[in-house]
């Protein structure tokens, strides 16, 4: 995980938190009956449970496009690598072919 993404998923969490405290402390103050109160701490557990699920939602397809592209990155680079590689020993075949017939 990088950095960036490391910070987002903090952000994230912070901000979930934050919104949870806010709700159950402003309804938990909220001059309602008991009943009152249950009932709208059920109805927004309901909406942060789909707010969290969205959110994680977008966090893994932000996270897969990433990795797709660090590893087509890194795809390429091994490839370039490998030729180089490839180029060089038959330079070097080439050099001792030529030391051997001299």
């Amino acid at each position: 995980m990088s950095k960036e993404e490391g910070n987002i998923l903090k952000f994230g969490l912070g901000l979930l938190s934050g919104v949870i405290s806010g709700v159950v402390l402003g309804l938990l103050f909220a001059p309602k009956p008991g009943k009152e109160v249950r009932d709208d701490l059920a109805i927004k557990s309901e909406e942060l449970k789909s707010l969290s699920k969205e959110k994680l939602s977008e966090i893994q397809g932000y996270s897969k496009t990433q990795a797709d592209k660090v590893s087509s990155i890194v795809k390429e680079k091994a490839s370039k690598i490998s030729s180089r590689i490839d180029e060089f020993s038959k330079r070097g075949s080439d050099v001792l072919l030529q030391d051997e017939l001299s």
